[in-house]
């Protein structure tokens, strides 16, 4: 049995409309701080620090089992955990040490140029498909700003119940997507066990 991680964006038009469709990518992204928080999951006994998104060592651990023990369910409104979006202005290649995305793209509900308007994250159940299991991690972003953005970089960043820090798990480098003014962004990352 393996696990493997896919994503998939789409753009609607402001009708609702299906402009674009990137289909199921495969996702190579997974960063130490996965891991990390994956064994602290694993032995509620364990003292765990990890990098957080400000670059600082903090606990995602303190040896007692934390019911809110990386969070991904963000709300809307909010940009800080859950599926997030970026620029990659600096172009920050993938890397097993990222800890943040390059240039995260803010949520603004008013659309403040640059920014987007953060939808919840929602989640479908493991599910089989076609011989696999599925859990699917979903986000829509819309844009708001009466110009165009263009996303370069996606991730999933989890809350950590201890001391309410940020780790980032997953962190992809994607082609450019242009989302025109009107048009929404949905990213889905597809969790994937196979036997």
């Amino acid at each position: 049995m393996n696990l493997e991680t896919y994503y998939r964006m789409l753009v609607h038009d402001p009708d609702g409309n299906l402009v674009k469709d990137t289909g199921l990518l495969l996702a190579g992204s997974y960063v130490i701080q996965f891991l990390e928080q994956l064994e602290a999951f694993l032995d509620a006994d364990l003292t765990k620090e990890a990098t957080d998104v400000v670059g600082a060592e903090s606990l995602v651990s303190g040896g007692v089992a934390a019911p809110a023990f990386g969070r991904m369910d963000a709300p809307a409104l909010n940009d800080v955990y859950g599926v997030v979006v970026g620029t990659n202005a600096g172009t920050t290649a993938e890397d097993n040490l990222n800890y943040a995305l390059d240039t995260k793209i803010a949520h603004s509900g008013i659309g403040a140029a640059g920014c987007m308007n953060y939808q919840a994250v929602t989640f479908v159940a493991p599910h089989e498909d076609a011989g696999n299991i599925d859990l699917h991690i979903t986000r829509t972003f819309l844009n708001e700003t009466g110009g165009g953005i263009t996303v370069k970089e996606i991730g999933i960043i989890c809350k950590n119940s201890v001391d309410t820090k940020y780790h980032l798990l997953l962190r992809d480098v994607v082609a450019d997507e242009l989302v025109n003014d009107g048009e929404t962004l949905t990213v889905v990352y597809t969790l994937r066990t196979t036997v």
